[in-house]
C-alpha cells in the first residue's frame, strides 16, 4: 500500500468515525495540509494526494487556499448517509461475487453473530478501564462481559501464582477472554491451560494521537475514578511526556478537585467517572468519546472469534435438528 492510500485510509476512517459521532458537521473545515503534514510527519504533497482520494470519493471539498471542508452528504429515506450506502453496497457485492442472493445474506449475518449469547472474561486491574472495554463489549459487541480483577503488578512467573490459578477458574467457563498487553503473558497461558481462546486488546489510534496532542499542547486532564489507571496512562505515554506532571489526575470521587476543575479546558472523562458523578453533573468539554475504545485490528480479531463461535454453535444445532428429524 502506497503512502497516499494508506494515509487516506487513515482520514476517511478519522472523519467517518467523527461524522457518525456528530463531531463533524457537513460544511465543517478539516485540518489543512499544513496542519496534517506537521502532525503526521509526512510530505505535504502525500498529504494532497490523500485529500484529493477522499474528494474524488465525495466525502471532502477541496477550496484552494480556502482549505479543506466536509462535504454535504446525500441522505437515502432520511436516514442512512450516502457513504454508508457505499459501504454497504460494497459487502453485498462480494456476497454477489459468492453466488449469494440478497435474500441469503441476513440469515448469514444472523448466523455469524447472534447463533448464541457469548460471554466474555475481561481481565483488568483497574475500574476505568475494565468499565470501558466490558461496555464496549457489550454494546458494540453484543457479548456478555464477566469482570475478572487482577493485581496491577505483573508477577514475574504468573503461572506460579495462587492468582494464576484463580484466573484460570474465573475464565474458564467463558467462551473467550481478552485483557490487555499488561496483563497477556499470565492471561494467554491461563487461557491456553483451560482451552480459550484470548485476545490482547490494543487501544484506537485516534484516541493515542489525540491524548499525544494534548500533551504537547500543555497537558491532559483525567478525571477518572481508579489512582492506578492515572499511573497506566502516564505509563503509556511516557515518551511523550517531559514530566509526570502533564497528565492531571483528578478523582471522580473527590469533591474538592471535581469543584476545582477549569471548565472551559478539555478533560479526558472515563466512563466509570462519568457513571459515577451522573448525568447532572457539570461536565467539562470531553476530549475524546468513550467509543470506539478499540483499535480496528482488535476490532476484526474480535469479530473474526465472534463469527467463529457462532457458526461453531450453528453447526451443531444443525448436526442436533438433523438428528432429531431422523429419530436417531
Amino acid at each position: 500500500m502506497d503512502q497516499e492510500t494508506a494515509l487516506s485510509d487513515k482520514l476517511r476512517d478519522r472523519i467517518l468515525s467523527s461524522l457518525h459521532l456528530g463531531l463533524l458537521q457537513p460544511g465543517d473545515r478539516l485540518p489543512s495540509i499544513r496542519a496534517l503534514w506537521r502532525e503526521m510527519g509526512v510530505d505535504h504533497r502525500v498529504v494532497a494526494q490523500a485529500y484529493r482520494i477522499l474528494e474524488d470519493e465525495g466525502l471532502v471539498e477541496v477550496r484552494g487556499r480556502s482549505g479543506v471542508y466536509l462535504a454535504p452528504q446525500d441522505q437515502l429515506g432520511g436516514e442512512i448517509l450516502a457513504e454508508t450506502a457505499r459501504w454497504m453496497a460494497g459487502v453485498l457485492v462480494e456476497g454477489w461475487k459468492r453466488r449469494m442472493t440478497l435474500a441469503e445474506i441476513p440469515e448469514l449475518i444472523r448466523r455469524c453473530t447472534s447463533t448464541v449469547r457469548l460471554t466474555c472474561a475481561c481481565v483488568e486491574s483497574n475500574v476505568d478501564q475494565m468499565t470501558a472495554y466490558c461496555a464496549e463489549l457489550r454494546e458494540q459487541f453484543g457479548i456478555e462481559s464477566v469482570p475478572v480483577y487482577i493485581s496491577p503488578v505483573p508477577l514475574p512467573r504468573p503461572e506460579r501464582s495462587v492468582e494464576f490459578h484463580a484466573v484460570e477458574e474465573a475464565i474458564r467457563q467463558a467462551d473467550m477472554v481478552v485483557t490487555t498487553s499488561y496483563h497477556s503473558r499470565l492471561v494467554r497461558k491461563a487461557a491456553e491451560n483451560v482451552g480459550v481462546p484470548a485476545v490482547t486488546l490494543t487501544v484506537n489510534t485516534e484516541v493515542i494521537e489525540t491524548v499525544q496532542r494534548q500533551i504537547r499542547n500543555g497537558g491532559v486532564t483525567l478525571v477518572c475514578v481508579d489512582p492506578e489507571f492515572g499511573n497506566r496512562l502516564r505509563a503509556m505515554y511516557a515518551d511523550t511526556l517531559d514530566g509526570p506532571g502533564e497528565i492531571r489526575v483528578v478523582l471522580a470521587d473527590d469533591p474538592e478537585a471535581m469543584a476545582a476543575l477549569n471548565r472551559d479546558e478539555p478533560a479526558m472523562l472515563t466512563l466509570a467517572a462519568r457513571e459515577r458523578l451522573g448525568e447532572g453533573f457539570d461536565f467539562p468539554p470531553l476530549l475524546l468519546p468513550h467509543s470506539p475504545t478499540f483499535s480496528a485490528h482488535t476490532a476484526r480479531e474480535l469479530l473474526q472469534l465472534i463469527i467463529r463461535l457462532n457458526l461453531s454453535a450453528a453447526e451443531r444445532q444443525d448436526a442436533t435438528q438433523l438428528l432429531a428429524g431422523t429419530g436417531a
